[in-house]
């Protein structure tokens, strides 16, 4: 034990330069490249930490948790919170009770009696054994834990789902202790490249279909051409802030980065798989290929020689890494119909063209099906932004109407609007829109280009307005 605690007296002390060195950020292996590609990027997922609260912090692994945990300390420190209050260990590969003997044994800076502790716990969800409990015993029997702020990132949906239930009732009197960290919505990622657009103002999602959002949208048109360029360069590049700084400057996504979420797949998500590397590249490329379909897992089990079950469990891996997310049928409003096919839809553009990124000889996800998945996953996202919760009961669905036409995305969130993606400049949409107006709902179709509020029951919104008016 006594070697136990010496080793990691080592490995926290040197975690936490800022308890020796004020200017620690300058050379901190996490921050430097960010300060290089010249972003100016700091999410609020961890605005308005309450004393006392215990937070969790979901999200995908190379999205930047511990970037935003280290942009936060540096944010505290400013504040004037002592250095030595604060406290950020990666834990991951950890056994669960180190935790204890981290807590509890490992010689700390003292506090004062008026100060409290943060400590930031990063990707906990990689520890080994029933963490969760430790957690919940040091709440419940450690007065200056009980007493810290605590967030706790991971990259596990089931594991951080699990843990919540188990650590209820000991996260303080906070609100919003969930917090999700996404790749960049459009949004960001368009006044991250050109400030100028940061003048638009928003749209809430009960309001894409009256009088008061004509003005905004024909104000947001101004900018057509920069935001239908923007979209499409979103839609090449993705959110992820490496991919964003090789935007800015017009240049390929590093293959070392594609590499890494190639292996973020295959070695975190697929940790459980035992289908070989080459099978898990086509069976990812594959799932992709379904995204703007319900889809079937026979059918893409049969096209790779597996059956069903491996494909529904492939999925589930990939939606417990924060990679997809699911799009159930609508049964009853606004209840899914768990028996019906689900569409699927990746977190993020280079997550679904990521076999293409890495091989060429792999067909590209087409444009009109990428707008589509992007308009859902951004409606998401936003409402994740405005304090809703990325995992649980989905808030979006789609519709199936009784001559089995499909609407692509339904809410209640909404209020009585549906939207369809038509990835088209020319009046085709026209057409494509009979099943909207034969709908119960208010529709709106999601273009490339054309603006028509007046003409036709549904109107037609260029999917670079939508996107940038609703997604954060």
């Amino acid at each position: 034990m006594a070697t136990k605690i010496g080793a990691k007296t080592r490995e926290v002390a040197g975690m936490n330069p800022w308890w020796r060195d004020v200017d620690w950020a300058k050379n901190d292996v996490d921050l430097k490249p960010v300060a290089q590609t010249n972003l100016n990027y700091q999410p609020k997922t961890l605005k308005d930490l309450d004393e006392k609260g215990l937070y969790i912090l979901r999200g995908p692994r190379r999205v930047g948790k511990t970037v935003l945990i280290k942009q936060k300390i540096q944010e505290l420190l400013l504040n004037g919170v002592p250095p030595y209050s604060i406290i950020r260990i990666d834990v991951d590969g950890w056994d669960s009770d180190e935790l204890r003997t981290l807590v509890q044994n490992i010689p700390l800076p003292p506090l004062s009696a008026t100060q409290k502790r943060y400590w930031f716990l990063d990707e906990v969800t990689g520890v080994a054994g029933e963490w969760a409990k430790q957690i919940k015993w040091l709440r419940s029997n450690d007065t200056e834990f009980n007493n810290a702020t605590v967030v706790l990132t991971g990259s596990s949906a089931s594991g951080l789902t699990e843990a919540a239930g188990i650590i209820a009732g000991r996260r303080g009197k906070s609100t919003n202790v969930e917090r999700s960290l996404l790749p960049m919505g459009f949004r960001t990622f368009a006044v991250t490249l050109d400030p100028r657009l940061a003048q638009i103002p928003l749209l809430e999602l009960d309001d894409l279909h009256g009088a008061s959002s004509v003005v905004v949208y024909q104000e947001a048109n101004l900018w057509i051409n920069e935001l239908t360029n923007l979209w499409e360069l979103y839609l090449q590049y993705g959110g992820f802030p490496i991919a964003v700084s090789a935007a800015k400057v017009l240049q390929p996504i590093p293959a070392w980065f594609i590499d890494s979420l190639l292996d973020v797949i295959y070695r975190d998500a697929f940790a459980k798989s035992s289908l070989s590397r080459a099978k898990t590249t086509s069976l990812v490329a594959r799932i992709w290929e379904s995204m703007s379909t319900p889809i079937n897992l026979s059918s893409v089990g049969k096209d790779l020689g597996v059956d069903a079950k491996t494909v529904e469990r492939h999925i589930t891996y990939l939606r417990d890494a924060h990679l997809l997310w699911e799009c159930p049928k609508l049964d009853k409003p606004w209840v899914a119909n768990d028996r019906a096919q689900y569409k699927v839809y990746p977190i993020d553009p280079i997550i679904g063209r990521l076999a293409h990124l890495k091989s060429t000889s792999r067909p590209d996800i087409d444009v009109t099906i990428l707008s589509e998945a992007q308009i859902g996953t951004g409606f998401k996202r936003g409402v994740t932004a405005r304090g809703g919760a990325w995992d649980g009961e989905s808030a979006f669905f789609y519709q199936t109407t009784p001559s089995r036409k499909e609407i692509d995305f339904v809410s209640e969130l909404f209020n009585g609007v549906a939207v369809e993606s038509k990835y088209t400049d020319s009046g085709s949409w026209v057409r494509e829109s009979a099943t909207l107006n034969a709908s119960t709902h208010l529709g709106i179709m999601a273009t490339r280009s054309v603006l028509d509020l007046m003409t036709h029951p549904t109107w037609a919104i260029p999917a670079s307005l939508l996107a940038f008016l609703t997604d954060i």
